[in-house]
């Protein structure tokens, strides 16, 4: 055999047997790349160099090798404790029947940086500062989040309320209209309790040279569905101020149930104000549902 196809750790070789899967042998040529790949690595591992040690690394080595050493006999404080009638495995002083002591000397904390007394203390504290700034960040971000929760849900509320009492409104207006008309009035007690309709003028035929005025420059007129004039209809709606559509509410209402006993939630025409007090719940929509409270 050569000394080429001895030295396995040639180039050459090595190189090929970087490209050959690893794995068992197919043959005898590839069970010996198998084993030169094997010896490399191993190679590799042993006189891989190792990182020098720093100047901090080297003095915490020698000083835990000191401080593992027990204390010399030939020191002078052994002697003088032993002269004291100490020996070695014992506990120093007088020891009572229920104490436990320490046999082994105090382990030495070494102060092996350039921070001040009281560094880490101080270190410990400001660590926990921060943890507790974050926690309480988080605990105002969690209340503002409950906040707009909170106020979502009131807008909620408010937009629902202030549909539903567009809808009584606008129901209260339909009724209070046909009830009147049934008693022979020609227009309502209050001005809007009847809704009212705007007039479309159509222009006639003008001479020539005359210019037609413009519908926004017309005076706008509104009647009645019984052709009586009527000033312009509110128009209620939920952009209207709650406060303002409750009032307008309870103003028809308390007229159709005192004028017609009539109560919209009920869908009834009373006979009497007796016969409503005793079969009507009661004058808001929440004592017709169950949640008088609510309203």
């Amino acid at each position: 055999m050569s000394d080429e196809e001895d030295d396995y750790m040639s180039a050459d070789i090595l190189n090929g047997v970087s490209d050959q899967p690893v794995g068992i042998a197919k043959s005898r040529a590839h069970k010996r790349q198998l084993q030169i790949h094997s010896r490399f690595e191993e190679s590799r591992e042993v006189y891989k160099p190792k990182r020098p040690q720093s100047h901090a690394e080297r003095e915490k080595e020698r000083r835990d090798e000191a401080l593992a050493k027990p204390i010399s006999h030939e020191s002078k404080g052994f002697a003088l404790m032993a002269k004291m009638g100490f020996k070695p495995g014992m506990s120093l002083g007088k020891q009572r029947e229920d104490e436990i002591r320490i046999t082994e000397p105090i382990s030495v904390d070494i102060k092996a940086n350039r921070k001040g007394l009281g560094h880490e203390v101080e270190e410990v504290k400001e660590r926990n500062d921060r943890v507790e700034a974050v926690m309480q960040k988080m605990k105002e971000q969690a209340a503002k989040h409950e906040e707009l929760i909170d106020d979502y849900s009131k807008r909620r509320r408010i937009d629902e309320n202030a549909k539903q009492l567009v809808k009584d409104i606008r129901s209260c207006r339909k009724v209070c209209e046909e009830l009147d008309h049934r008693i022979g009035k020609k227009v309502p007690i209050v001005d809007w309790f009847w809704r009212s309709y705007k007039v479309v003028q159509e222009d006639s035929e003008a001479p020539k040279g005359y210019y037609k005025r413009r519908e926004t420059e017309r005076e706008e007129e509104y009647k009645y569905s019984n052709g009586h004039s009527a000033p312009e209809d509110p128009n209620y709606d939920v952009t209207m101020p709650i406060q303002e559509l409750e009032a307008a509410l309870l103003s028809i209402n308390t007229y159709l149930r005192d004028g017609h006993f009539y109560c919209i939630w009920c869908g009834a025409n009373y006979c009497s104000p007796e016969d409503m007090a005793e079969h009507c719940p009661g004058n808001t929509r929440g004592a017709h549902h169950g949640d008088d409270d609510h309203d």
